[in-house]
């Protein structure tokens, strides 16, 4: 199979190149963010929050901030370093500040991580793609041939259309497998963020900003609001005119009325 691949680069298959230069791109994203993830936004999450919390607890802000600046400016270090310098200016925006630093890194863990899966699909169709037009050409070419150049041409025709499909495979194997290395470093230096930036949040956060939360308060609904007596005590409490007439009658002449209907 590996020489059948290797003679259809020697023949310049447009397939297996297009497949060749979207595996480069793969491999080159899956080095860069194995780089990144572990080099450059890794660092020691329990030796750090260690030293930061026991500057902070001396209440020594200036060589807590130093601390932070001695690391890569990404990071959990680099949300700590923006936490010491609002707290430093105003208080109640330490929080802000975590948030909005939080916000914008994150993101940059899971960058390009996604686009191995697209790569790899499309590598993937690519190879079956060459392998549909190779067999494709190879049934064409059969009908024109005779009988014996028949037999003699279509087993090699077929396994060289193979050679595009069996590439794609083998290369989506290789970038899934170095996909799936990254994601997991990827989704574990997440959680350790998350762990930091709460720690961050409890340490420096007042905590009268902490617990602080604006809540509007609903309406009362209208049936349990007191009308009713509301509405009788209004109605009560206005004059009767002179000279207008007495809308309330009393039960007595109603039933009286009644009793006089009843008898005609």
């Amino acid at each position: 199979m590996f020489g059948e691949i290797a003679a259809s680069f020697q023949r310049g298959n447009i397939y297996l190149t297009t497949m060749l230069v979207l595996g480069f791109i793969a491999f080159t994203i899956v080095f860069e963010r194995f780089i990144m993830l572990q080099f450059v936004y890794h660092m020691d999450f329990g030796k750090f929050l260690l030293n930061l919390k026991n500057l902070l607890t001396a209440e020594d802000t200036t060589r807590a901030l130093s601390y932070c600046k001695s690391f890569s400016n990404t990071s959990l270090a680099g949300i700590a370093r923006k936490a010491l310098e609002a707290a430093e200016s105003d208080p109640t925006t330490i929080r802000g500040a975590i948030e909005e630093e939080t916000i914008y890194f994150l993101p940059r863990i899971e960058s390009r991580i996604s686009g191995l899966m697209a790569i790899s699909t499309l590598i993937l169709l690519t190879g079956v793609l060459g392998a549909i037009d190779s067999l494709w050409n190879t049934f064409h070419a059969i009908s024109v041939l005779d009988s014996v150049q028949k037999q003699a041409s279509l087993g090699e025709d077929i396994a060289r259309a193979l050679n595009p499909a069996a590439f794609g495979i083998l290369l989506s194997m290789f970038i899934l497998v170095g996909y799936y290395i990254v994601r997991g470093a990827a989704v574990s230096l997440t959680e350790k963020m998350h762990y930091g930036v709460t720690v961050l949040h409890n340490l420096l956060v007042p905590p009268e900003v902490a617990s602080f939360m604006p809540v509007s308060m609903p309406a009362a609904p209208i049936s349990e609001m007191n009308i009713a007596p509301q509405t009788q005590m209004s109605y009560e409490a206005q004059p009767v005119p002179q000279g207008a007439p007495d809308v309330h009658v009393a039960d007595n002449s109603v039933e009286d009325i009644r009793d006089e209907e009843e008898i005609i």
